[in-house]
């Protein structure tokens, strides 16, 4: 393999693109037009060979001879010298052999997207005479902004290695030549188009075309019928040309069913603003309001049915959404509501409903912590009478009080006068008493009573002293079992860790055991203390929290009266300046003399006020600049009557106001026109708030509107990972007359603007890119025919 040149002519080398059986590929860079091509060269071992040079010859002036976006484009040609070579567009893409191999089977739609494209690259080819005999899926390319490209005419085997041809063989690759070229007949456009439809096959099915009958796979009626003429084995019925299978290609795609109804009224006020027609729109659905596709810039829209344009909505594509939110410019004579409340009232409400909580949370954050301290020392308390209570009983006496309850009335008289005389000494202790285990009670958790020295008191007040409120009984039973700490209480001093409720009231008790002198337990003493004092204390304390808001709220709004007086001016004097410049006013001053932060909102109101009068003079010299300045360097000075599509674009102001449309202009204006000139555009004027940008058809055989699509779509695409520089909408027309595919560009163009819609175009323009493009099908009830919002390239 010979090492790759430095320099070839006036190009610089820059790499190697593919090599194969003949020839090898370079991409390369040209410093006159600065733009990178590619640079085909003829291998050294075979330049003695005068078939090859002479073939090569033949590719260069073969390409020479066709100008269509669908063919490479020839820009240079040396066939002199030890080392001759052609250079041609450098594709950025990639074989439909190289897709095959990563991607796998394509869905329907790239496969007629595909048909389509080449087809026309093929009719280019056709209607000057030119056969290419080796069509296949390795000498077909997709570049990078979805244009499927024919390469290598006149040499079989230039870029790939699989089944090369050699010199003085036919010209094609086996598999791919038609019936009529292998029983030896001369090759006809009818054989490019077998060859077309094997290339098809194969990229829909990802198998290896081995003979025999085949079908597209999942194609409709109409498409299957298209698909068996373009590869009928008898050459009498199969497609004669290339346009043949176009124009049969057009009438077997399906026609889209309309997604959407909108509608459209014109006004005279947007006729005096505009030297073009405007259309203001109203935006309803026929279907009902549903969430739209994702796409460009927004979050969402409104859409109908999603029929599209193509056969299939599956593959790699990029869609964009048919619609986005609706950006309006602000009414020239502004109409506010006036607020439902005012602010004064929202910000007392908003500050008082604050301070409120937080007192009330800090109020009861303290409360509950004093409340535990109180519980706590009365927790300290119990514990102490009850260990007192313990040392005033003989242990011995209880204990026989406790196997024999009514067998010792002294020991009972004598334990109930010491317990008396405790209470008399504690006046705050209401029950006093003694208890003792049964057998059961490990189990049952049931205790006895065996000294109550309580008082009988009427706790219901009914005047009598009921069951439930007399002492107990020696040898009472008493259920302990959800009292813990009671049953605790026999071997340790403790008290309860919450209030008690039982038939004796609310307490809250302390236990201390009563031991003999071998530290034997023989029960426990009970002191309960009423715990109505921390009920009290929290009932207490809502009702002076309840009085704090209730005064600080009487605070606030007096304070709210004298904010409200205080506001009053500088307010009404800032609403009046922000209304004034919404109407259009930026002569307007606003005089506030408060000295505080209201004269430094006066002072940002005047800077923005400047701020917009710049603006406006920056986008009237900037329009000037696009009319006048563009012109001049493209040589239009006038709009150019030639045939063509011309590509409207229409800039939505920012919602951060009029300020921010020129530098967002600067970012995305640019790339608009360098995306353009890509696809052989050129801005001709500014009109109606927006740029015209024209693309004349190249040949007979060109669809400048598809070039318009993609340099549209590009730009939606790049504007949408850069959310929040523009928004802008596209009308698309073409026709033979300039003047009417500028008017109805235009008109489209605002409509989307207004609908939020990305890319309108009109049926006449749509039908000649039906098949390399997903769009919705609109009606404009206010417009006769259909329209159709592109959607992305079904091959982007």
């Amino acid at each position: 393999m010979d090492p790759l040149p430095a320099q070839i002519g006036k190009y610089r080398v820059t790499g190697a693109v593919g090599r194969g059986g003949m020839a090898v590929i370079l991409s390369a860079h040209d410093p006159d037009l600065e733009r990178d091509v590619a640079i085909k060269l003829i291998r050294t071992t075979l330049l003695s060979t005068p078939d090859s040079r002479s073939r090569f010859v033949r590719e260069a002036r073969t390409l020479a001879r066709l100008s269509d976006p669908h063919v490479v484009q020839v820009f240079d040609f040396q066939p002199e010298g030890d080392q001759p070579y052609l250079v041609m567009e450098l594709v950025k893409g990639r074989t439909l052999r190289q897709i095959l191999t990563v991607q796998g089977a394509q869905s329907l739609s790239r496969v007629i997207d595909c048909a389509w494209q080449v087809l026309r690259g093929l009719d280019a080819a056709h209607s000057a005479g030119v056969i290419h005999r080796d069509l296949k899926p390795g000498n077909v390319m997709l570049d990078e902004r979805g244009v499927y490209k024919l390469v290598d005419f006149g040499l079989a085997e230039a870029l790939d290695d699989e089944d090369l041809t050699a010199v003085g063989q036919v010209v094609g690759t086996l598999r791919y030549l038609s019936p009529e070229r292998i029983n030896g007949h001369p090759p006809t456009a009818a054989g490019d188009l077998w060859a077309l439809g094997i290339t098809l096959w194969e990229l829909a099915s990802a198998q290896r075309y081995e003979g025999g009958e085949i079908c597209l796979p999942k194609a409709p009626t109409a498409l299957a019928t298209w698909f068996a003429s373009l590869i009928a084995p008898n050459v009498a019925q199969r497609f004669a040309s290339a346009g043949d299978a176009l124009a049969a290609l057009a009438q077997a795609m399906p026609e889209p069913e309309p997604a959407m109804t909108l509608t459209t009224a014109i006004t005279a006020q947007h006729r005096a603003r505009s030297d073009e027609t405007v259309l203001l729109a109203d935006h309803h659905s026929r279907h009902g309001s549903n969430s739209g596709t994702s796409g460009t810039s927004g979050t969402s829209g409104t859409s109908g049915t999603s029929e599209t344009s193509s056969p299939s909505n599956s593959g790699g594509s990029s869609i964009t959404r048919t619609t986005r939110p609706v950006q309006r410019a602000p009414p020239s004579q502004p109409c506010f509501s006036h607020p439902r409340i005012p602010f004064v009232v929202k910000l007392i409400t908003a500050i008082w409903v604050i301070s409120s909580t937080a007192t009330f949370f800090v109020g009861w954050t303290i409360s509950e912590r004093a409340l535990d301290e109180q519980f706590q020392m009365m927790r300290q308390e119990l514990q102490g009478i009850a260990a007192d209570a313990a040392l005033l009983i003989d242990p011995a006496a209880h204990a026989r009080l406790a196997a024999n309850p009514e067998s010792a009335d002294h020991d009972f008289s004598t334990m109930q006068a010491a317990l008396s005389s405790l209470r008399a000494n504690h006046p705050e202790v209401r029950n006093v008493y003694s208890l003792a285990k049964l057998p059961e009670t490990a189990s049952t958790g049931i205790v006895q009573f065996i000294c109550d020295a309580s008082d009988e008191s009427d706790r219901d007040h009914n005047g009598v002293i009921g069951a439930d409120e007399e002492r107990a009984e020696p040898g009472q039973r008493y259920p302990a079992q959800e009292l813990p700490q009671l049953l605790r209480g026999f071997t340790e001093i403790t008290t309860d860790d919450e209030i008690n409720v039982d038939d004796w009231g609310t307490w809250l008790s302390g236990y201390a055991p009563i031991r003999l002198a071998d530290g034997t337990s023989v029960g426990l003493i009970g002191v309960d203390l009423p715990a109505n004092r921390i009920d009290d204390l929290r009932r207490a304390f809502l009702w002076r929290t309840v009085s704090l808001l209730a005064v600080t709220l009487v605070a606030f709004l007096a304070a709210g009266v004298l904010v409200a007086f205080r506001l009053r001016k500088p307010v009404a004097e800032l609403q009046r300046g922000m209304l004034a410049v919404a109407a259009g006013d930026l002569e307007v001053t606003i005089n506030v003399r408060s000295h505080d932060e209201f004269q430094l909102l006066a002072e940002v109101f005047a800077h923005m006020r400047d701020e917009l009068q710049r603006a406006a003079a920056v986008r009237v010299a900037f329009e000037g600049f696009v009319t006048r300045t563009l012109s001049e360097r493209t040589g239009m000075h006038q709009p150019t009557e030639a045939a063509g599509a011309r590509l409207y674009c229409h800039f939505a102001q920012p919602q951060h106001g009029a300020s921010q449309l020129p530098p967002r202009l600067a970012v995305a204006m640019p790339r608009l026109f360098a995306l353009a000139q890509q696809q052989g555009g050129f801005p001709e004027r500014v009109a109606a708030g927006g740029v015209l940008i024209s693309f004349p058809a190249t040949s007979v055989h060109d669809v400048p509107q598809e070039r318009a699509a993609r340099a549209a779509l590009a730009l939606l695409a790049e504007l949408e990972h850069n959310s929040g520089i523009l928004d802008l909408a596209f009308g698309l027309a073409a026709g033979p007359l300039a003047a009417d595919a500028t008017a109805i560009a235009i008109e489209l163009g605002q409509a989307g603007a207004l609908l939020g819609i990305d890319l309108v175009v009109n049926s006449a323009t749509f039908a000649g890119i039906r098949p390399g493009f997903y769009a919705d099908r609109i009606t404009l009830t206010d417009l006769p025919g259909d329209f159709f919002a592109i959607k992305g390239a079904v091959s982007g």
